[in-house]
């Protein structure tokens, strides 16, 4: 039998406050966050999410955390798959919201780079994406790849965390494109040719839905 007191997953005070607070938006007395796991995305951790539900939600062998205000619940696989994991909520980075950070053994942090670009813009934009753009994605499993420079446009793909990802254009307004247009002025526009229809939605992703859905991961 599992420890019922193990924790498997941190939770921020910023995060546990965040829920707490739309929790009592809901109106609907004290309720429970309920972990669900849709399998892995292609940068590494989890599509997950995380659901509002009743307190009498919690199957017979469910493993219970408490964060201090609230129960977290999770199945025994899910419990393991993301055991380790932590969760914030800060609304001061250019990616504001939940975020979700998994163990570092669970990611595959290598994303698509060429070497072989020629044009020396080209060459200044994909070291401005090795060296800034993908360390600071890759802690969420997230990453870009440079497809093509053309005049004075940087045209990018997101994969793993950040396709599919409700924030993604914020992601690209607010920190990519500065990233990269600081470090190669001669670039004005980055633009974003991800399928996003086809990723998967690790992050936060705008308002709790319907009181069920509260972020992925």
């Amino acid at each position: 039998m599992k420890n019922q007191e193990e924790k498997y997953i941190e939770i921020s005070k910023s995060a546990v406050d965040k829920i707490a607070e739309l929790m009592e938006g809901r109106k609907r007395g004290p309720m429970a966050i309920r972990v669900v796991l849709h399998g892995r995305i292609p940068g590494g951790g989890y599509q997950s999410e995380f659901k509002l539900v009743a307190l009498d939600d919690k199957q017979d062998d469910d493993i219970s955390q408490d964060t201090g205000t609230f129960p977290v619940y999770l199945d025994p696989a899910s419990a393991e798959s993301i055991k380790g994991a932590k969760v914030d909520f800060d609304e001061n980075r250019y990616s504001a919201g939940f975020h979700i950070e998994y163990p570092e053994q669970i990611f595959d942090h290598s994303a698509p780079t060429r070497k072989d670009w020629e044009d020396p813009t080209a060459i200044a934009v994909q070291e401005a994406i090795d060296k800034e753009v993908n360390p600071s994605l890759a802690g969420h499993g997230g990453w870009v790849a440079l497809l093509e420079v053309k005049e004075d446009s940087a045209f990018i793909e997101m994969g793993g965390g950040c396709q599919g990802c409700g924030l993604s254009e914020a992601t690209l307004k607010q920190g990519i494109e500065q990233i990269i247009q600081r470090k190669v002025p001669e670039i004005q526009k980055v633009l974003d040719v991800t399928d996003h229809a086809e990723g998967k939605n690790p992050y936060y992703s705008g308002e709790w839905q319907g009181g069920e859905s509260a972020l992925g991961g």
